[in-house]
């Protein structure tokens, strides 16, 4: 068998290639990386319990501000009509070992949305951006299904009521409005203000976002 000078370097190549780093280095590297990485816990808002949340992981604590959480409304609240509600928390803060949160919205589970639509009913979108008195500013979407069709007269009429309740919520401040929205408050005002056009089957927030925080 004949070895060609080529062949001979590329297999010590080859061969040596993997103890340029060394196996001990290697495992020394793992180690490290493994000691970088942090774990935080996540502490709710006050408004929402301030209840110490499942952690993160992250190899800088400082990385994580900013970072969106999200989270079933039912392990905020233990209330079992939040089991279809996904609430998203938003940290702001790292300090001793702890990531803080604020509420950044909520919203409904497709699959809960999706029950909701019924051949021959409507349904009614309203979008709307709600400034607190503390200047916190929100993006909503509200629904309003109905028993039966409606035509598009009533459909207008029907937003034009709800815009009218959602105009009142500027004055709230900022943990009023989170409590009052999340706990069906609002809810109610939304669905009287739309069975004066007319019946509703289910009315309410479907979505939440918050879009800025005070300066």
């Amino acid at each position: 068998m004949i070895i060609h000078e080529y062949d001979l370097y590329t297999s010590i190549e080859f061969n040596l290639l993997p103890s340029r780093i060394g196996w001990g280095d290697r495992l020394s590297y793992k180690r490290r990386r493994r000691k970088r990485k942090q774990y935080l816990p996540v502490i709710a808002p006050p408004i929402l319990g301030g209840a110490e949340l499942p952690e993160i992981v992250t190899g800088d604590p400082e990385k994580v501000i900013g970072r969106t959480y999200p989270i079933l409304l039912y392990d905020l609240t233990n209330d079992p009509s939040h089991q279809f509600i996904k609430c998203k928390l938003k940290i702001t803060d790292v300090k001793d070992g702890k990531a803080y949160s604020i509420y950044a919205g909520h919203e409904y589970l497709r699959e809960y949305i999706r029950s909701l639509i019924i051949r021959g009913t409507s349904y009614i979108d309203i979008y709307k951006d709600i400034t607190t008195k503390d200047n916190y500013t929100y993006r909503l979407l509200v629904g309003i299904y109905t028993p039966r069709r409606v035509n598009t007269s009533r459909k207008k009429a029907i937003r034009r009521e709800v815009f009218k309740v959602m105009d009142g919520w500027k004055n709230m401040s900022n943990d009023t409005f989170i409590r009052e929205a999340i706990f069906g408050v609002l809810d109610v005002g939304i669905v009287k203000a739309a069975k004066k056009i007319y019946p509703v089957r289910w009315g309410g927030i479907q979505k939440i976002k918050l879009i800025s925080l005070p300066h």
